[in-house]
């Protein structure tokens, strides 16, 4: 009697971590990974209903170069996060690709010339899912109104490259991207 009984324990006790393990699992793995495909699914639908202006790039003497930049979407209100680079216009074929070589110096000013606010992203990835940069620094701006961005650093060899970012289900997401044309001065 005494044999089934700790025959009994250790199979309470076998399906007891056997259940913790698969719990474990549950919530480590699965939950994640579905949570980061509806964030995914969600930034692919706000990109594919969105567009992006962007003025010319205008550069001053100082090196210190302007454009504005409006992110749109009807459907869409609140707020989306902007991220900005120089690049060598040569690297304009490649610009959807393409990351920043430095930390960019830029501020972001709303329409009634306040800066806008910035925030911290520690991960970014594309539409696909991959993960394209660490840390970065973007600017909070409103969906449907136009900014100004202003970078210190450009040349009249450099294209301004503009990331659209945008965080769902707690993932930040780039959802859009383009790049000015070639700065005046």
């Amino acid at each position: 009697m005494g044999s089934l009984a700790v025959d009994d324990f250790l199979l309470v006790i076998a399906a007891l971590i056997i259940g913790l393990v698969v719990f474990a699992f549950v919530t480590s793995v699965l939950i994640p990974q579905e949570t980061f495909a509806i964030g995914q699914q969600v930034a692919s639908t706000i990109a594919s209903s969105s567009s992006i202006s962007v003025g010319p790039l205008l550069v001053n003497s100082s090196g210190v170069g302007s454009a504005v930049i409006e992110f749109y979407n009807p459907s869409l209100s609140g707020n989306v996060s902007i991220f900005v680079f120089p690049a060598p216009q040569y690297l304009e074929p490649s610009v959807g690709i393409i990351g920043p070589t430095s930390t960019p110096k830029f501020r972001v000013y709303l329409p009634n010339g306040v800066q806008a606010k910035t925030l911290t992203i520690n991960q970014l990835y594309d539409l696909n899912g991959q993960q394209m940069a660490g840390s970065l620094t973007a600017y909070t701006v409103p969906v449907n109104t136009p900014v100004t961005v202003v970078v210190n650093g450009t040349n009249s060899n450099d294209i301004l490259v503009v990331w659209v970012l945008y965080q769902a289900n707690g993932y930040w997401f780039r959802i859009g991207y383009t790049f000015t044309g070639v700065p005046t001065t």
